[in-house]
């Protein structure tokens, strides 16, 4: 959740899909079901249907009210039957961080051991490693986690979450190897479960919270700050748009590291995800919404590796790809592996 939650990362659960017919074709439908309940219930109401047998009318009948019992038993009938799988993983979520010591991933968890930076922030590298040069090929990686704090703070499906996510660029094939810069950011947030219907979509998720970003730098490379951010989830099959908004906390001006970010990173994104089969596509478009026109898009492509990781490519072009960046214009491209989807 940005929560998409402000800010919403984030594992993927499986569609729910209906309950196949009792054939090789039925059999290999139960096997695809990755939730170990489901797949037994799919395969039990196979056995039933094969054991007890009679006419065709009678066994098709009995077919579909054990789909339909077992469709509205696991998940909301939108869930199940339309493949809003943001909307599946969320619920899923609710579920299992109730447990103790449980953290679930929120942001994508990811590692570009090399990328590559169009435009290096050769300025402000001066200030903190002035013996040594900057390289433009650098490695990339971020983590981000939640936990729930309050289930069903005002009623059911309200929750209030806390986070944090920290990114971090380094130069790793430099002499020395440090990183050039971190991002840190902590936040907590509200989510609320929805079903509103909007132009053939679902609009599954409402979100806010308060965001705090910075760089832990001082002096001139010190950068940071607090967002309220309210966001929403809409889903159609295997699609989701996630819009968020925000208001940035006015500081002092004797505090303000960086008086002019709004000009840069705008007042909020729009993120689009879709999901086919084990791929994931995401588009992020960014834009200050002013006449000097100053905006960002990232592009993100996952794909099977093997069991436990996929392959990830990140595009980033535009302002504010790190604190440090905001007010310049990069473009970035990296290769590494994704640890979590972001549906």
């Amino acid at each position: 959740m940005r929560p998409f939650v402000p800010p919403l990362a984030l594992l993927l659960l499986p569609c729910l899909a209906p309950l196949p017919a009792w054939s090789a074709e039925g059999l290999g439908e139960c096997a695809a079901i990755e939730q170990d309940r489901l797949r037994l219930a799919c395969y039990d109401q196979l056995a039933r249907r094969a054991a007890g047998a009679g006419e065709a009318a009678g066994a098709e009948n009995d077919e579909t009210v054990a789909r339909d019992s077992l469709t509205e038993e696991v998940l909301p009938l939108n869930l199940a039957t339309e493949e809003l799988m943001l909307g599946q993983r969320l619920a899923a979520e609710s579920e299992i961080t109730q447990l103790a010591w449980v953290i679930t991933p929120h942001e994508r968890n990811y590692l570009l051991p090399v990328t590559w930076n169009s435009n290096p922030n050769r300025e402000a590298w001066a200030l903190q490693e002035s013996d040594s040069a900057m390289d433009d090929i650098e490695a990339k990686f971020q983590v981000s986690l939640k936990t729930l704090l309050w289930h069903e703070v005002f009623s059911p499906g309200s929750h209030l979450w806390v986070a944090y996510t920290q990114e971090n660029w380094w130069q790793v094939y430099n002499t020395s190897s440090p990183f050039r810069e971190t991002n840190y950011q902590p936040e907590v947030f509200m989510t609320f479960d929805n079903d509103w219907r909007i132009g053939g979509y679902t609009n599954t998720l409402l979100g806010i919270g308060f965001n705090h970003q910075s760089n832990g730098q001082g002096g001139e490379l010190s950068r940071s700050w607090n967002r309220v951010i309210g966001s929403a989830v809409f889903e159609r099959r295997r699609m989701s748009l996630q819009l968020r908004a925000w208001y940035r906390v006015p500081e002092r001006e004797a505090d303000d590291d960086n008086p002019d970010i709004d000009d840069y990173l705008g007042y909020g994104d729009v993120t689009g995800i879709w999901k086919w089969r084990e791929h994931e596509f995401a588009l992020r478009l960014r834009n200050n919404l002013r006449s000097e026109s100053r905006g960002a898009v990232e592009v993100e492509w996952t794909f099977p590796l093997n069991e436990r990781f996929k392959g990830y490519i990140q595009l980033y072009n535009g302002y504010g790809e790190s604190l440090i960046d905001y007010d310049r214009s990069v473009t970035r491209i990296g290769f590494g592996i994704s640890m979590t989807d972001l549906m």
